[in-house]
């Protein structure tokens, strides 16, 4: 079944079981990423929809392209970290040293936590992109009276729409700048290894 392919609720919950690692052994935990994944979103949401600040159609026209070619990026680079992993695991695979067997396990941690950041991204910015579709269309989209209910619920569907943009957006963001850290990390240390040989 088509369904079973779709792993969306999968990835979300694998690219947050990552965040919640101190170290790439993944043995130590920490609650920390709850604050800046959880509730720095919230927050952010509930200001901006308090103080008013709404989506328009030139924002999400501008939102729309930045989110399109972030999402070109991180495609790219899915492919370049399981490049750079496998690289690694071709050069080790006849080193015998224990050193150099918990770099590659940590390598792979690494790889495979950065792999489940950035395909979650890819996620949140497929989801964000429908979402302003919806909003820079729906002017277009006819005005129905429902029984007299009609601005009320588009009213209700403004706040839900852009608190949902809000909130997943500022994880987006959140998301993007752990990956530039962890790819930095990861450039570092190939440039550090070239180094060293």
């Amino acid at each position: 079944m088509m369904w079973t392919k779709i792993r969306i609720l999968e990835i979300r919950k694998e690219a947050f079981e990552s965040l919640k690692y101190k170290d790439d052994n993944a043995r130590e935990e920490s609650k920390t990423y709850v604050l800046y994944m959880y509730v720095l979103p919230l927050l952010v949401c509930t200001l901006l929809l308090v103080a008013g600040i709404f989506i328009t159609n030139d924002i999400a026209t501008y939102l729309i392209t930045s989110i399109s070619i972030f999402a070109g990026l991180f495609f790219g680079l899915l492919f370049i970290v399981t490049e750079r992993y496998n690289a690694k695991k071709e050069q080790l695979k006849d080193d015998k040293n224990e050193e150099a067997r918990n770099y590659l396990i940590r390598y792979r941690n690494f790889s495979k936590f950065l792999i489940r950041q950035i395909s979650y991204t890819i996620v949140l910015a497929i989801v964000l992109f429908s979402l302003m579709a919806l909003i820079y269309f729906s002017p277009q989209v006819p005005q129905l009276n429902l029984w007299g209910y009609g601005e009320l619920v588009r009213t209700i569907c403004k706040y839900i729409f852009n608190g949902i943009i809000y909130y997943w957006g500022c994880q987006f963001l959140i998301f993007i700048i752990v990956i530039l850290g962890n790819t930095y990390v990861m450039l570092s240390d190939d440039i550090n290894n070239k180094n060293t040989k």
